[in-house]
């Protein structure tokens, strides 16, 4: 049976289908990218042993998502984790800044804006 036949065959059929996958992937394609708002509490990695934060500035970030609306209505605070490393800190007080790369979220939802950009707090030894 050649090419010609197999496309002949339930030609009514297969151009349904044709059709409802383009209308599918035109709907999936085209649909309406929005942004959503997540409080997520700030975690302070990466500190040498030994020291701890004793003041911080804040204990929470508003971190501003863009995404696809049906995507991001499924998400929870729970999805991201909002970090700054505290590596390269010295003792006493410390201003770090904290923008969308520091913030892992889900494949497929953007982290747009981070407010407040900067953290300060003390670091004082044990």
């Amino acid at each position: 049976m050649g090419i010609r036949a197999l496309l002949a065959e339930n030609w009514p059929l297969k151009l349904a289908s044709l059709a409802f996958a383009i209308g599918l992937w035109m709907f999936v394609a085209t649909e309406e990218r929005t942004e959503a708002v997540f409080t997520l509490p700030l975690n302070l990695v990466d500190s040498a042993p030994g020291v701890q934060v004793t003041s911080l500035g804040v204990e929470t970030v508003v971190v501003r998502v863009e995404g696809r609306d049906s995507f991001l209505r499924r998400l929870h605070e729970e999805d991201f984790r909002a970090e700054v490393s505290l590596k390269n800190v010295t003792l006493g007080r410390f201003v770090a800044s904290i923008g969308p790369e520091n913030v892992s979220s889900p494949r497929g939802a953007r982290v747009v804006r981070v407010t407040p950009s900067v953290v300060r707090g003390v670091l004082e030894a044990r």
